[in-house]
């Protein structure tokens, strides 16, 4: 394969039809190579049982595929190869992975091939190993033969990076691309070789979707309401027209949407913001989006750093305010200093002891989230992470009944408990080494274990001071600043000293953070929070879709997401080290929770961004600069995806909806209630889209299914479990199982 790229098809106002059976793929991050390579493992395999049956190997094949991606075909958006490098991956090197193994849930033979770090040890020249689970070294043999095979040409900008990485790396993201456009290569020219099937690639947005034979006028207003029409032209013709923005257009038999995280239009604040922003030329607003994405080129330099951020913050006010603390957060963060000059030197022999030596061109930055608090780093544990011990749970989940209707488990009462008690037994099994009376008092059904940090059972065990406080955990902040009365009090306290104050106290709870890091497998607090952030996967596969009472799912379930992204979806430690760094330079100051934020024209004789925090005693901050370090999850009610409108507006697509009783209604005696005198089910939409589980096609308003279209992946969010993007090897993920059904079912499709 060397140098030689995919060829790119544009007939610009042309079309594509004929008498080929027509596969549309919409995105080309990896779901969409996914989708691919599972569609030339099923044509593979029809052509060699064609060719064993002594027929044409052509009439196994006879398909022309479309991929439609406007940003980067084979990478997609998030993981583009034109991104700063500063920008790193959230996974570890040797637990991504883009190929099917043996024993995964697919339909269709698997195609063997190298992680992600695997890949790395094979651009360097080095031998791939077996893996723990495998049974001898014939896998590794043929991650090398592939690789062997179709050889990838990689820039000299990555060698170092390559050079340097193992298996619990942190790789960039446009590394990643690099990875994933190689995938993409393979699966391409593997399509290709099979007799009858062509492939397209095109770098376009697809800007609309209807029936062939609906005719140029075929569909409504797109801005229309979900489920607002109720035709199914859709149902009437075998194909649809998509439509790009080049002019070109296809006639496809069935349509793979793998579109990634959508955009979603302005909410009401929003508009609000947007509004005050447009009527003052002089305040810039970074709105909500991918860190990769957002025009940090609008954000002034700021002045050089002082030495402490102990010094006055009423002569130099800091410049930027910023909104979220999450990962795009920390992404924001490398991008206006290291990106901007700055330079991160080590402060001892360990590679997490940094002083930040500042290049003068980064602004300062005031920083709020809705709980105030960074997101914890991950562990350093040297390797792969161990497994997360959820025996508890997993006990849980069985007993669970095998078929239970929506709205119907409460997540209390079955699984947070279970949750709760496993990660009070991992604790304490670091803590006390497997201590025996711990266990008898976390197993205790009288015990509750989000208070047991009270519990005087654990006097003479513990002392208090080395107990699991969970809820310090999942809401940090809160402690923090009931901590420092003295500096929070209006009467005694400027706004500069309660900032001060305040920013001093987090850094030391980062420090805190980033010394349990660093502890790795001996850290107690990292392995009870590791058993939250890995038991999403396990509660959201029990849940699906819409298995939890609607009043668990608003209460204890809400908060588990919350604390587990908290906990289990944070930075490489080196990010929070970075930002203790940045803290010790005067250019990170915190300023708590809850922020409200608004325009003010009566500062300083110019328009003004102020932020105030309850935290903080609402003491007013100010700022010509705001940056939204965030994403609004996709919407299918205000998504930006013209397609997804489309489909919306068409009324071929409709919100998954959770369907839970109102227990009211039971009382009204209007014709809601059940027989029995129990409340009927609900419905309440979500921002998913609605898929049928086992082909993946779209749901149509009236309940019945689309006969072409099929969506993938992050948009369905609310209603499937696991939407990452990025697929463990050894775990048989769900991932790879979904595109696997998508592939089948749109073959089945486009063949009638």
């Amino acid at each position: 394969m060397g140098n030689r790229q995919p060829c790119l098809f544009s007939l610009r106002a042309g079309r594509y039809r004929g008498t080929m059976r027509t596969i549309a793929i919409v995105g080309g991050g990896p779901r969409a190579i996914s989708v691919v390579e599972r569609l030339g493992s099923f044509l593979r395999d029809s052509a060699d049982q064609a060719s064993a049956d002594d027929k044409s190997a052509h009439s196994a094949g006879n398909v022309a595929i479309h991929l439609i991606d406007d940003v980067e075909p084979g990478a997609g958006r998030v993981w583009r190869t034109d991104q700063s490098s500063t920008l790193c991956m959230n996974t570890l090197a040797d637990a991504v992975t883009l190929f099917t193994e043996p024993g995964s849930s697919v339909r269709g033979p698997v195609l063997e091939g190298p992680t992600l770090y695997e890949w790395f040890q094979l651009l360097r020249g080095d031998a791939v190993q077996p893996r723990p689970t495998d049974s001898d070294s014939s896998r590794a043999r043929k991650k090398t033969e592939l690789f062997r095979e179709f050889p990838p040409t990689m820039p000299a900008d990555y060698e170092e990076e390559v050079r340097q990485s193992r298996p619990e790396s942190h790789p960039s993201r446009a590394l990643y691309g690099h990875y994933l456009r190689w995938v993409f290569d393979i699966t391409v020219d593997r399509l290709r070789a099979i007799p009858g099937v062509t492939v397209h690639i095109h770098n376009a947005r697809a800007v609309d979707i209807r029936p062939s034979d609906a005719g140029a006028d075929g569909h409504g207003d797109t801005d229309g309401p979900v489920g607002k029409q109720e035709a199914h032209a859709g149902q009437q013709s075998s194909q649809d027209t998509i439509t790009l923005s080049d002019g070109t257009s296809i006639d496809a038999d069935a349509t793979i949407l793998a579109l990634g995280w959508t955009d979603t239009t302005a909410n009401t604040a929003e508009s609000v913001l947007a509004a005050s922003v447009d009527a003052h030329p002089n305040l810039t607003w970074i709105h909500p989006g991918h860190p990769a994405d957002q025009d940090l080129d609008r954000v002034a330099g700021g002045h050089p750093a002082r030495e402490s951020a102990q010094q006055d913050l009423h002569e130099h006010r800091p410049d930027v305010i910023v909104r979220g603390l999450g990962m795009g957060f920390f992404d924001l963060m490398a991008r206006l200093t290291i990106d901007r000059g700055g330079d991160f030197q080590r402060a001892s022999s360990s590679p997490l002891d940094l002083t930040y030596k500042p290049s003068g061109r980064e602004p300062r930055l005031i920083v709020t989230s809705h709980h105030g608090y960074p997101y914890q780093p991950k562990p350093v544990f040297g390797s792969l992470p161990p497994a997360a011990p959820m025996p508890r749970l997993k006990a849980a989940v069985q007993a669970l009944p095998s078929d239970p209707p929506a709205g119907s488990i409460d997540f209390s009462t079955t699984l947070w408990l279970a949750i709760l008690r496993d990660a009070q037994a991992a604790y304490y099994r670091v803590l006390l080494r497997d201590s025996d009376e711990a266990l008898r008092i976390i197993d205790d059904p009288a015990t509750d274990p989000w208070s047991l940090h009270d519990n005087p059972r654990l006097d003479g065990l513990v002392a208090p001071v080395d107990r699991f406080d969970l809820p310090y955990y999942a809401d940090p902040m809160s402690r923090i600043a009931a901590e420092l009365p003295e500096a929070m009090n209006p009467d005694t306290a400027d706004a500069e000293s309660a900032i001060r104050a305040l920013t001093e106290a987090v850094k030391e709870a980062l420090k805190n953070d980033l010394a349990e890091a660093r502890r790795g497998r001996e850290s107690a607090v990292k392995a009870g929070l590791q058993v939250i952030g890995a038991a999403r996967k396990t509660v959201a596969i029990a849940d699906e879709p819409g298995k939890f009472t609607s009043e668990s799912r608003r209460g204890d379930y809400a908060e588990f997401v919350r604390i587990g992204a908290n906990v289990g979806s944070g930075p490489p430690a080196f990010r929070t080290a970075e930002l203790i760094a940045l803290i010790d330079a005067g250019l990170v100051v915190f300023a708590g929770a809850d922020p409200i934020i608004g325009v003010t024209t009566d500062h300083d004789d110019e328009p003004q961004f102020v932020l105030t925090s309850p935290t903080t005693g609402a003491r007013p901050m100010y700022s010509t600069t705001l940056i939204d370090a965030w994403q609004h999850k996709p919407n299918v009610n205000r998504s930006t995806d013209p397609v997804t409108r489309a489909l919306v507006a068409s009324g071929r697509m409709r919100p998954f909806a959770l369907h839970t009783p109102h227990e009211d209604d039971a009382k009204r005696g209007d014709g809601s209630a059940n027989r029995d005198g129990s409340a009927k089910p609900h419905p309440t939409p979500t921002r998913a889209p609605e898929v049928d589980m086992a082909t993946c096609r779209i749901i149509h308003p009236d309940g019945t299914i689309d006969p072409r279209v099929h969506m993938l992946g992050i948009p369905l969010q609310e209603m499937r479990a696991d939407t990452t993007i990025s697929p463990m090897p050894g775990t048989d993920p769900l991932m790879l199982q979904e595109t696997d059904a998508a592939a089948a079912s749109a073959l089945g499709v486009a063949r009638g």
